[in-house]
């Protein structure tokens, strides 16, 4: 009895983890260590996961001078306003396009900025982000897949920004 009961609850527990997207936090300024003065940049290579959500996850920080980065969640939450440069590619299936989202502080919807084609691609963009605000690139469309044949010996997905201007 002790055994089965055991193994359900871990079964159970395993079933909602999968089902359960992280939600990134929508409050930056609790972090104290954010200075707006500096450089801010990140890159992240690798795809490692897509939440349910569509959002990107990454395997692995190339940059990361933006404490506000969550490669493992795949969010960025701006903390410093100002003109940002953001650039994204990847190779997904046939039926799914990469796309980069905004999703303005307090707001609940993502908005699209900028698309791949079918198939995967990549695009540069110039974005004002203000604090709170999220920038993230999702997947749209049938399966939501990266190609996983061409992240075989070498990444070929990544996600960078980094800040040009302060507002």
């Amino acid at each position: 009895m002790y055994k089965t009961s055991v193994l359900w609850l871990c079964t159970s527990l395993w079933s909602v983890g999968l089902a359960v997207s992280p939600i990134p936090s929508r409050s930056p300024v609790k972090n104290t260590n954010v200075d707006c003065t500096g450089p801010i940049a990140f890159s992240s290579t690798g795809s490692t996961s897509v939440h349910s959500t569509g959002l990107v996850a990454y395997k692995q920080n190339v940059v990361n001078l933006a404490v506000t980065w969550d490669r493992e969640v795949g969010v960025f939450t701006c903390a410093c306003s100002g003109l940002y440069q953001f650039s994204f590619t990847g190779s997904t299936e046939e039926n799914t396009r990469m796309v980069l989202k905004k999703r303005l502080n307090n707001g609940k919807q993502w908005t699209p900025i900028i698309a791949t084609k079918p198939g995967g691609g990549s695009a540069t963009i110039l974005l004002e982000v203000e604090g709170g605000d999220q920038v993230a690139v999702h997947l749209d469309g049938n399966t939501k897949k990266f190609n996983a044949r061409h992240e075989q010996e070498v990444e070929v997905t990544s996600f960078s920004g980094y800040r040009i201007a302060k507002s």
